[in-house]
C-alpha cells in the first residue's frame, strides 16, 4: 500500500466524523427553531371577500333570469288552464287542451327543479373556488411572513343553546380551545386577497356593507 493510500484511509474516519457532527448541529438547530403558528377566522374571511361579493352579484342576476323564465311559463300554464273552461268537458277540443296543459305544467315543474339545482350548484362552486383561493393566498402570505402553520380559529363562534346532543356536537366539532389575538392574520389575508381580486377585476364595485351576501357563508354553513 502506498503512502498516499495510507494517508487517505487515515483521513476517511475523520471526514465521516466531521460530516456526522455537522449534520447533528444542523438537526439541533432545526429542532430548536420555534414553530410559528397563526390563526384565521374563516367566517370573517368569507364575509369580507370581494370575490364572493362579485359571485353573489352574478348569482342574483342568474336567479332573476331563471325566475323570469319560471314566471313566464307559469303564466302560460295559467292561460291554458283558463282556456280549458271555454271547452265542453269530455269533448275532443277539451281533451286536447287538457293534455297540452298537463305537458306544459310538467315543463314548469322541470324548470323549477332545474332552477333550484342550478342555483345550489352555483353556490357550491362559488364556495369551493373561494376556499381554494383562501388556501392559495394563505400559503403565499405564510411564506412571506415566515409562518409555518395556519389554523382555522373555531373558538370565535359561540356555542349556541341546544339540547345535550346538539351542544356536544358543537363542542366536538371544534379543535381549538384558545388562541391569542396576536396570532390572527385574518385581516392581512382579506386585504391581500381583495387587493389581488381588484387588480384582476378593475371594474368591480363593492356592494354596500350591509348588503346580504348569500354566497359568503363558509362551507357547511347555511
Amino acid at each position: 500500500m502506498s503512502r498516499d493510500e495510507t494517508t487517505t484511509m487515515r483521513k476517511r474516519p475523520l471526514l465521516i466524523l466531521g460530516t456526522i457532527a455537522s449534520l447533528a448541529l444542523f438537526a439541533a438547530a432545526f429542532l430548536n427553531k420555534p414553530t410559528v403558528v397563526a390563526c384565521v377566522d374563516l367566517e370573517k374571511v368569507y364575509r369580507s371577500l370581494d370575490q364572493l361579493k362579485a359571485a353573489e352579484s352574478k348569482a342574483t342576476e342568474l336567479r332573476t333570469q331563471l325566475q323570469a323564465r319560471v314566471d313566464s311559463l307559469a303564466d302560460s300554464v295559467r292561460g291554458m288552464q283558463d282556456e280549458l273552461e271555454s271547452f265542453q268537458p269530455g269533448s275532443a277540443a277539451h281533451n286536447e287542451a287538457m293534455n297540452k296543459a298537463i305537458l306544459k305544467a310538467g315543463d314548469l315543474s322541470a324548470l323549477q327543479s332545474f332552477s333550484e339545482l342550478k342555483m345550489e350548484s352555483e353556490r357550491a362552486n362559488t364556495v369551493r373556488d373561494a376556499y381554494l383561493k383562501v388556501r392559495e393566498a394563505c400559503a403565499a402570505l405564510s411564506k412571506a411572513q415566515a409562518i409555518d402553520l395556519v389554523l382555522i380559529d373555531d373558538t370565535i363562534p359561540p356555542v349556541t343553546p341546544a339540547n345535550l346532543e346538539g351542544t356536544m356536537q358543537q363542542i366536538n366539532g371544534r379543535r381549538m380551545l384558545y388562541s391569542s389575538g396576536t396570532l390572527d392574520i385574518t385581516d392581512l389575508l382579506i386585504e391581500r386577497m381583495n387587493k389581488e381580486f381588484r387588480a384582476a377585476n378593475p371594474s368591480f364595485v363593492s356592494p354596500p356593507a350591509d348588503g346580504a351576501t348569500g354566497a359568503a357563508a363558509p362551507p357547511g354553513k347555511s
